[in-house]
């Protein structure tokens, strides 16, 4: 299944970290606790109810080992971040 294509930055950036999220295997609550932003916060951003300030989306990506530039990126792929986790792990 093809995914959605982003119409902003906000769509942009919560339909990848969520793909990241689930790709690491984390919950919400886990990357909630990770970022120190509250469970239903990351929820309501990844389902993208709620625009995140700059701080808390760095903090985001910052808790899933990432840029912001990389999440905000339209041509964001996730093969790039398994194979760079994929490399850690070795």
């Amino acid at each position: 299944m093809k995914k959605p294509v982003p119409t902003s930055a906000k769509d942009t950036f919560s339909q990848n970290i969520g793909l990241v999220r689930r790709v690491k295997n984390l919950s919400q609550e886990k990357l909630a606790e990770t970022a120190d932003l509250h469970r239903t916060y990351v929820g309501q951003i990844e389902r993208g109810d709620v625009t995140p300030t700059l701080d808390a989306a760095e903090r985001v990506a910052q808790a899933l080992n990432l840029e912001l530039w990389e999440v905000l990126h339209p041509d964001f792929s996730l093969d790039a971040i398994i194979h760079r986790e994929q490399k850690k792990g070795s």
